[in-house]
């Protein structure tokens, strides 16, 4: 049978359509190039930087003075978690950086720490990524971290932009990123985000990429509990396009966490606390992949001493003052981690799990000690 010239011409069209359908799609996926680097210096979410004084503070700017941004300095950055209102909040805006009211009310001590104004005189620079006023509704948090926030770029994407821009490309020494609860999805997300930037271009300053990742009782997250999650599980991370494929958040953690200490040999401590942050995602005798993954890579303790003290639903708020108290105090423990180990040290410890021992809030009295979590012991 012919065909006519008209209907070839038709189907020529039709091809060449396709192909180039396919050519802009193939584009699409694999545009791992450079994107513009900005951030909004107005917005309430963002880096704030604490000056000498720990109440005072700016927002990240070019040419902030030393005392905020002093570049010759390491560089301490929290990232603070779910916040449902603003008993904890200065001005709104960020978690105070100080011993938590709740640390306070269940464990009955009188020491209160400033650890902004401790950390500046132990010569660190101090940042706080908040986005305080949007971390409010437990359901959406994980799609901000991770997703897209305001129908553009992911929180994690728009903090790791700013830390860049504000870091530059002169920056010598290096970055302890520090999160608590939910914010420790948000420290990882955000130095998976930089180490994306480097892959693509946007920045070649290896010492911006933060070298330690201190978790304190970090918030897996329960699929149950994520808003639209059938639908955010086919999404893909933010700016990186790697697709979710419906992975768990908390395999989603390890994949990640994964990938951050293969890339950049990051070293990364953690510190559980109560089960419904932690403990409840993951199973501990060896049967979990996941689990697995996310002990190969870092160096964990289960705060058993304090859950044991205080209840297991009291210590969340606990955890993170006793993980920082460990760094601002530099308290350190034979063969385990704490906060003020070295990164040595913690690389060391990849692949090993520990329990934290004293039934107090007292870090002069206690101790860590290796655990066999086979038997059972570490839970």
């Amino acid at each position: 049978m012919k065909i006519s010239k008209g209907k070839r011409l038709i189907f020529l069209v039709l091809a060449v359509a396709v192909v180039c359908s396919m050519v802009f799609a193939t584009c699409a996926c694999q545009n791992n190039g450079p994107v513009p680097m900005a951030f909004d210096a107005k917005s309430k979410y963002g880096i704030y930087w604490i000056g000498e004084d720990g109440g005072d503070y700016v927002r990240s700017s070019k040419d902030m003075d030393v005392k905020y941004f002093d570049p010759s300095k390491p560089t301490f950055v929290f990232a603070h978690g779910w916040e449902p209102d603003k008993a904890n909040s200065t001005d709104g805006l960020f978690e105070d950086f100080v011993t938590h009211k709740e640390t306070v009310s269940k464990t009955g001590t009188d020491d209160i720490r400033d650890y902004a104004a401790q950390l500046k005189e132990k010569g660190y620079n101090v940042a706080l990524l908040s986005w305080f006023s949007y971390a409010r509704d437990l359901s959406r948090l994980f799609k901000s971290i991770w997703i897209s926030f305001e129908d553009g770029y992911a929180l994690s994407t728009r903090f790791a932009m700013e830390l860049a821009i504000v870091l530059g490309e002169d920056y010598k020494s290096d970055v302890k990123m520090v999160g608590h609860s939910y914010g420790s999805q948000m420290a990882l997300a955000t130095t998976y985000q930089l180490i994306e930037f480097q892959k693509r271009g946007m920045i070649v300053n290896d010492n911006i990429i933060p070298t330690r990742l201190t978790l304190a009782d970090p918030y897996f997250g329960d699929k149950a509990l994520i808003a639209g999650w059938d639908n955010l599980a086919k999404k893909s991370i933010s700016l990186i396009g790697e697709k979710l494929k419906a992975r768990t958040p908390a395999k989603l953690f390890a994949d990640v966490l994964e990938s951050v200490v293969d890339k950049k040999d990051v070293a990364a401590d953690m510190y559980f606390g109560m089960s419904m942050a932690s403990t409840m995602y993951y199973k501990y005798d060896g049967s979990d992949a996941n689990f697995e993954k996310l002990s190969a890579n870092c160096a964990i303790v289960n705060c058993k001493g304090l859950r044991d003290k205080y209840g297991d639903t009291n210590i969340h708020n606990v955890v993170r003052d006793w993980t920082l108290l460990s760094i601002v105090d530099d308290v350190t423990f034979a063969d385990a981690p704490s906060g003020a180990a070295s990164d040595v040290q913690i690389k060391a410890m990849r692949g090993k799990c520990y329990n934290q021992t004293y039934k107090g809030f007292d870090l002069a009295q206690d101790n860590v000690v290796l655990a066999d979590r086979m038997t059972g012991e570490f839970l």
